[in-house]
């Protein structure tokens, strides 16, 4: 009977350890699984109409504009403040337009179009036009929507071709930045027209859950075109879910009373 009494205190004692042991693992799992499997990846790409991509002179589904300047010259004669981040906003739609044939004629997005805020379709006189962009400067709104309750952490990921450079840096101006996420510059700025740029950058702290904005600023030396093409992928994590965490708790109190 001792002998027996001893095995099954040790039989249960390795039972005991063993759930305790899953339910942690357990715990864990659902804790890590909760926050990966509630992340969000949102794709942002130009030159799309319908949901598809677009060909030369259609509106573009979301990307939208502020109206800058002739070619050569910067967007603004100041920082861009709320009000250019608003008129980007709620301007007008930039269009899907032809590749010169010194751009880039695409980038690894296959979906994605180059686009331009005047498509320059039709000439003064009301013969057609070329149907490549205008020159000109410009502050391009791209929407995007956070549906996740919380954001930890937040990336972004863009390919982009452009003509002819992100920001003032190059060509001298008030705004040296091309990239900007909810009105906050990330600090970059950069491309060109004949060859895909790839750039990767952290944007936790700019990104909140609900409606966000990506800018671009499209900035034109004055050549006689402009344009951008581009394709980005923005990955939020949420906060780990205190859901997850009540569940497992109850797990471990239901086995506790069971003992």
């Amino acid at each position: 009977m001792k002998a027996s009494t001893s095995q099954n205190r040790r039989s249960e004692s390795g039972r005991a350890s063993f759930v305790r042991f899953g339910i942690g693992a357990i715990a864990a799992g659902l804790v890590a699984g909760g926050a990966m499997g509630a992340s969000q990846t949102i794709t942002l790409r130009s030159g799309q109409v319908g949901g598809f991509p677009g060909v030369a002179g259609q509106p573009d589904d979301i990307v939208t504009f502020r109206p800058g300047t002739p070619g050569g010259a910067p967007a603004s004669g100041s920082a861009f403040g709320a009000a250019d981040f608003v008129g980007a906003n709620t301007g007008g739609p930039a269009h899907v337009i032809n590749p010169v044939s010194v751009w880039a004629p695409g980038i690894s997005d296959p979906l994605a179009r180059w686009i331009n805020w005047d498509g320059y379709f039709s000439n003064p006189d009301g013969t057609p036009g070329s149907g490549n962009g205008v020159a000109g400067s410009v502050l391009y709104a791209v929407p995007f929507t956070v549906t996740l309750g919380s954001v930890s952490s937040a990336t972004i990921s863009i390919e982009f071709a452009v003509d002819d450079y992100l920001g003032d840096f190059l060509y001298g101006g008030p705004n040296p930045d091309g990239l900007y996420i909810n009105g906050i510059p990330t600090g970059y700025s950069g491309g060109n027209y004949a060859t895909p740029t790839t750039h990767f950058q952290n944007i936790t702290g700019m990104v909140t859950p609900g409606l966000n904005y990506m800018y671009l600023y499209q900035r034109d030396a004055g050549f006689g075109v402009s344009g951008v093409i581009f394709s980005a992928t923005i990955d939020v994590v949420p906060a780990p879910g205190t859901l997850v965490l009540l569940g497992a708790s109850g797990l471990v109190a239901t086995r506790r009373r069971r003992r």
